[in-house]
């Protein structure tokens, strides 16, 4: 949601994460954060500009996480990374299912250098991915199946993983890319970055042309998915940014030499196809489908 002042804007924005993890909060925390510093929102300083009130929803029956749990988690998130917490409401529901956070957050916009609209985007433009496919979906579930891949992988390699976890919140990117002045930047959330495509290609009304090759996808995503059978290009990826720019390199550049990984892995089209290129093989990409994870919660 977006509103306009009388010197810039007002911008909202909502993620909703299931599971039993105590730390779910902490992930629709940080793709909140992340949109709306994608959206434009001022941040510097960061502390206390961006605001946020989360809902916790547990089963009443059968459910070991607390909502206390959650809530202490969802405050430490806020005090490290500057968030302002406005409210947080517990829930316990006579329906069945996962333990859920929805977290929305509000925060001032001076203007449009972010843009979401595609008035300025054109044919040849490059997409830009920034961050790793499906890394936000990998901790998740070691999260979820800490005991089962801890049988089936070495300690050290868990603690990789672990290492990984301070990048889902990606406001130095948002920076760098806003310092770009970038046409169009989307988060990778649910459905991962083959949804993020085809919701990016169809808002545009235009098509995409990918190297899958050129497509960052973390070892440790790949083992975990191969554990489970998972499709790690249809795992959330909150952290990772879509960018369409003039200057895909340029940005990449940028981007590599303060440390955040990117790569340009395609271009916009004249047209309406959504193509990827696997080598000499290619592929259309489908419709969006369910995000990968919710499978591991049927196993």
């Amino acid at each position: 949601m977006r509103l306009e002042t009388g010197n810039g804007y007002i911008i909202s924005e909502q993620a909703e994460v299931s599971g039993s993890s105590k730390y779910i909060g902490e992930y629709a925390a940080a793709a909140v954060m992340n949109a709306l510093l994608a959206a434009g929102a001022e941040c510097e300083p960061l502390e206390g500009r961006i605001g946020i009130s989360a809902r916790i929803t547990v089963p009443a029956c059968g459910c070991a996480l607390g909502i206390y749990e959650v809530e202490k988690v969802i405050r430490t998130v806020c005090e490290k990374k500057g968030l302002r917490l406005l409210e947080t409401e517990g829930v316990k529901s006579l329906l069945p299912g996962l333990p859920r956070v929805t977290v929305t957050g509000i925060a001032k916009a001076a203007g449009q250098k972010i843009r979401e609209g595609g008035s300025r985007t054109e044919a040849g433009q490059d997409i830009v991915l920034t961050g790793w496919a499906g890394m936000e979906g990998m901790l998740r579930i070691t999260e979820e199946r800490k005991t089962e891949l801890a049988g089936r992988f070495a300690p050290g390699f868990l603690k990789q993983i672990c290492s990984y976890k301070p990048k889902i919140f990606a406001g130095e990117a948002a920076g760098i890319i806003r310092e770009h002045e970038a046409n169009i930047v989307r988060q990778i959330t649910e459905g991962g970055i083959l949804a993020a495509l085809w919701n990016l290609s169809k808002d545009l009304q235009t098509g995409v042309c990918l190297d899958m090759k050129s497509i960052s996808v973390l070892q440790e995503t790949v083992e975990v998915c191969e554990h489970f059978r998972l499709n790690p290009y249809q795992l959330t990826s909150a952290g990772s940014f879509l960018v369409v720019t003039d200057q895909g390199e340029a940005l990449s550049d940028k981007l590599l030499k303060r440390g955040v990984r990117a790569a340009v892995i395609g271009r916009v089209t004249d047209n309406h196809d959504k193509i990827i290129y696997n080598g000499e093989e290619i592929r259309y990409i489908d419709r969006p489908a369910p995000d990968e994870i919710y499978r591991i919660f049927d196993m």
